[in-house]
């Protein structure tokens, strides 16, 4: 709303404010062509509510907010005052809200599913644990058991709620909590039925967003998305990877039924150039995918599976579940779980469950590619990853004292059941005089350095092999800073780590961590545990993983 303030008294007032004070403005409302919205107030009476004085960290108050998601992350309350900024998150609402609709106008009735659980919810999928009374409980990885159960009651059901996957991926699509959005239904005869349902929902929630929100995606400059007037495409996934190597050369072979992220993107071109359109179905993926999934009878190396692409990422997945209790039963067993925690899912079944399939959309996955963004982050309004938890930056907690950083990585490791050797011996500040030691090769070693930001103060570890040295430079550039070596008397007095003892755990010491691919991939790394007497070796993928470490390569070619 624009205002036309006059008086000089005013005027003096108000220039002392920033974006961000509250005001409360009488006048008088009058057409103009100035404004986009065709009025303005003239001859006001302002009264200063909330003064603000101090400029804001970014200027929210533009048409776009020019900073990296890290930043964007940093000052979201801020950020989501932007105009373009908030429209990302008002499509997400229309989402959710066409998604239920859809669904109750097929049949369907919502229910809620518990987040903790007294078991994971599906197998070979990494949990958050957390403290419940004497013992333990989980955060739901999904609503799978519930939904299944919810058929014997609804016979179409849906939910929308928070799952949890403890997966250490630091990429643009993944993140620790998500939205997801699921649908369970009973009495078919064919898992399509289930995708035939999941096609209404999509295009009752682009037909949607294409009408309110047109103007949005010109803001953006992003194209609606392409929906063929019939069915969605469809490919199985071994089509598909024979496609893909017509297409690029690239060997169709795969140790399992699946796709890798080059795969996806490659098939949704073809969908897209021969289809007319950014929705593919690829279906019958590997079999024994869990353990409620119907292998396929015709093809028993595949299941009766299916995932939606959409403009190269995956954004549903689903499948026809298992209904018949013995066959159900006997898969659970081979998969080690226990009986005990699925009591009220077993129910369900032993007493009759009608033949089945279900899907999951993911909230954030089909609004980051609505938008065509970079970054789930983007698409997540306080989103929890690797560095932060519900947006803000994670605390860690630091421990200092050699012996309780020795602790603090066997309990790790112990915990995650992660293979290593553990050594003692006498003492080493090199990596040359620990590999003459250990009589292991100096390539071998991971080397842990602590360097400082000559600005910010900030410290940054980097592990590079024991025969290499860092690249300065590119440490620099990645940090955006120029670093140096932290000094050893502050690195003792902070962490109580003498030289040579540091270990290639900056997640333990509380510091970012950069590794050299050449570790992260070396088949054993041994490295002082932090102690110069006492040593660990492991594989370095599994350091790369539980060190919470960016990997690249960071060191020089001389």
């Amino acid at each position: 709303m624009q205002v036309v303030v006059n008086s000089k008294e005013a005027l003096d007032e108000l220039s002392t404010l920033q974006p961000g004070s509250v005001v409360r403005v009488l006048g008088t409302v009058k057409k103009t062509d100035s404004t986009e919205i065709g009025v303005e107030i003239i001859d006001p009476k302002v009264e200063v509510l909330v003064p603000i004085k101090e400029v804001p960290p970014v200027s929210y108050n533009k048409k776009s907010i020019d900073v990296n998601v890290d930043t964007e992350l940093d000052f979201r309350p801020l950020v989501l005052r932007n105009i373009k900024k908030q429209a990302i998150f008002k499509v997400q609402a229309l989402i959710l809200q066409k998604f239920a609709e859809s669904l109750r106008s097929q049949g369907f009735t919502e229910f809620k599913s518990p987040v903790l659980m007294s078991a994971p919810s599906e197998s070979g999928a990494s949990v958050f644990e957390v403290n419940y009374f004497e013992g333990k409980a989980y955060l739901a990885q999904s609503p799978q058991v519930y939904k299944q159960i919810m058929v014997t009651a609804f016979e179409r059901a849906f939910c929308v709620g928070p799952a949890f996957r403890a997966e250490k991926h630091n990429t643009t699509r993944h993140i620790m909590e998500v939205t997801q959005m699921d649908a369970e239904m009973g009495f078919i005869d064919d898992y399509d039925e289930a995708m035939e349902v999941a096609e209404k929902v999509i295009k009752d929630i682009v037909e949607a967003v294409t009408e309110q929100y047109k103007d949005v995606f010109s803001l953006y400059g992003v194209e609606l998305p392409k929906i063929p007037a019939g069915r969605f495409p469809k490919v199985k996934v071994r089509e598909g990877l024979e496609l893909i190597e017509k297409r690029l050369k690239k060997s169709a072979e795969r140790e399992d039924l699946d796709l890798d992220p080059e795969d996806e993107r490659e098939l949704s071109k073809w969908a897209l150039e021969e289809k007319k359109s950014d929705f593919l179905w690829v279906i019958n993926f590997k079999n024994n995918k869990n353990f409620y999934t119907y292998d396929d009878p015709k093809f028993p190396d595949e299941s009766l599976s299916f995932d939606l692409e959409f403009r190269g990422l995956e954004m549903l997945s689903g499948t026809h579940r298992i209904n018949d209790y013995n066959e159900l039963y006997k898969r659970f067993k081979l998969q080690g779980l226990t009986d005990a925690y699925y009591e009220h899912y077993f129910q369900s079944f032993k007493y009759g469950m009608p033949s089945e399939a279900g899907f999951s959309f993911g909230l954030e996955r089909l609004t980051m590619k609505l938008f065509d963004l970079q970054n789930i982050r983007e698409a997540t309004l306080f989103p929890s990853d690797l560095k932060r938890i519900a947006g803000a930056n994670r605390v860690k907690e630091q421990i200092k004292g050699d012996k309780e950083v020795v602790a603090r990585i066997k309990k790790i490791l112990d915990t995650r059941a992660i293979p290593y050797k553990f050594e003692e011996h006498e003492a080493v500040r090199t990596s040359e005089e620990a590999a003459a030691l250990r009589g292991t090769p100096l390539e071998n070693g991971a080397k842990a350095l602590i360097l400082v930001g000559k600005k910010s103060g900030n410290q940054v570890m980097v592990v590079i092999p024991g025969d290499k040295k860092i690249a300065m430079t590119v440490v620099s550039e990645k940090v955006g800073e120029k670093v140096e070596f932290e000094k050893p008397e502050t690195i003792l007095e902070k962490y109580g780590i003498m030289v040579g003892g540091v270990p290639p755990f900056g997640n333990v010491l509380g510091m970012r961590l950069l590794m050299d691919e050449a570790v992260a991939t070396r088949p054993e790394v041994t490295f002082n545990a932090g102690m110069q007497t006492c040593s660990i070796t492991m594989k370095g993928a599994d350091l790369a993983e539980v060190s919470d470490a960016e990997i690249g390569k960071f060191t020089t070619s001389s």
